[in-house]
């Protein structure tokens, strides 16, 4: 029997499973694919700020960007800020690598099927394992769902996020190859004709090209997503006769979970929607909710309480922190803002670079950018 049950060993699932192990307590690491991160799909783009805090190595680091070029509809704009890119994978192996050297220990090829809180207070957690084709049970006194947008967590108990076409995105993921690409920078692309919800972006790694699109379904199904990702591609010259080494599809949580604690359970990560729903920025998100995540597991441990009662701490702190607050401003602006983007197809962009470039704009330039196209917009000084 282990304390704790980690179903997912992504950022957030690792972080996790790394605290509690640091705590001398048995963790489980689970993980579904054949390494951890090879499912996901995401830019891999980190803030200085976050690099940080994550304490990511250099040998992880693909690029330095200091740049951000924004392509709209009305013109480019570029902003300055520190950012380096990494491979999600790469990123994800090494911090699980962290919690087994805590002392965590990690079943690759291994899903979870079924979670039940037996009447014992135990957890019962029942998981396939893909290399035998095996089903066993494993039981702990807590289980941390850190399983993604398509978590069991909504179907165990009271908590975690609930995939709706108004609560998640479609993300598509193209990787270009290109050896010692000479990008330094990011580019990323706004308007209807990029995604009518949503935008492209353009991330270089050492050899690689990160080439994704966003889009929400109720805006556009997943066919027209990569139509409009390949067109995009195809109008780029120095795109265009790059190979496509990989391709990946996910949904992305563009509304956090109500509740992501119930009796011997916690959400985190995308299981939890800790997810910016207009830049969909989610991997430091992820960090920081599963480090949580893991003292309060530590706490309940200690203490000997898994009831929802004690666990109700995990999210009154979260939701105290300012990484909260911006995944609550950003979901609430999307759904009071949404229907209107039948009106002007051009919202999402809009609302993008007053979010991302609004401290450099007076009130007219605002109000200019808002009324396009009856005025063009032109690029913020």
């Amino acid at each position: 029997m282990f304390d704790v049950i980690v179903i997912g060993a992504g950022p957030a699932g690792s972080s996790v499973a790394r605290e509690i192990a640091q705590g001398g307590w048995r963790v489980a690491l689970l993980e579904r694919g054949e390494y951890p991160g090879q499912r996901n799909i995401c830019g891999g783009g980190i803030e200085g700020a976050d690099v940080e805090e994550i304490g990511l190595p250099d040998g992880l680091i693909h690029k330095r960007i200091t740049r951000r070029e924004h392509h709209f509809p009305w013109g480019v704009t570029t902003i300055t800020m520190p950012h380096v890119t990494t491979l999600r994978r790469e990123l994800d192996r090494w911090l699980t690598e962290q919690a087994v050297a805590a002392g965590a220990e990690l079943f690759i090829q291994t899903q979870a099927r079924a979670v039940v809180r037996k009447s014992t207070g135990k957890v019962e957690v029942t998981v396939v394992e893909w290399a035998t084709r095996r089903e066993i049970t494993h039981y702990a006194r807590l289980v941390v769902f850190a399983d993604g947008p398509n978590t069991l967590a909504p179907r165990s108990g009271n908590l975690g996020f609930v995939r709706a076409p108004t609560s998640a995105a479609v993300g598509l993921v193209y990787e270009l190859d290109w050896p010692d690409t000479p990008l330094d920078h990011y580019q990323v692309h706004f308007g209807a004709r990029i995604s009518p919800w949503g935008y492209i972006w353009v991330f270089p790694k050492r050899d690689l090209l990160n080439v994704g699109i966003t889009i929400l379904p109720s805006r556009g199904s997943s066919r027209q997503l990569e139509a409009r990702l390949r067109a995009f591609i195809e109008g780029r010259p120095d795109l265009r006769e790059r190979p496509i080494v990989r391709r990946a599809g996910a949904h992305v949580p563009v509304i956090p979970a109500a509740r992501i604690y119930d009796d011997s359970m916690l959400a985190v990560g995308d299981a939890a929607g800790m997810v910016e729903a207009l830049t969909e920025a989610g991997i430091a998100n992820g960090v920081a909710g599963g480090r949580l995540a893991g003292w309060v597991a530590c706490e309940a441990l200690a203490a000997g309480d898994f009831s929802a009662s004690f666990l109700a701490r995990y999210q009154e702190r979260w939701q105290a922190t300012p990484r909260y607050r911006m995944i609550r401003f950003q979901s609430r602006l999307t759904r009071a803002l949404l229907p209107f983007s039948r009106l002007d197809e051009n919202l999402y962009a809009k609302l993008m670079q007053i979010l991302l470039l609004g401290g450099q704009m007076s009130r007219w330039q605002k109000l200019r950018l808002l009324a396009y196209p009856l005025f063009h917009a032109r690029r913020s000084r």
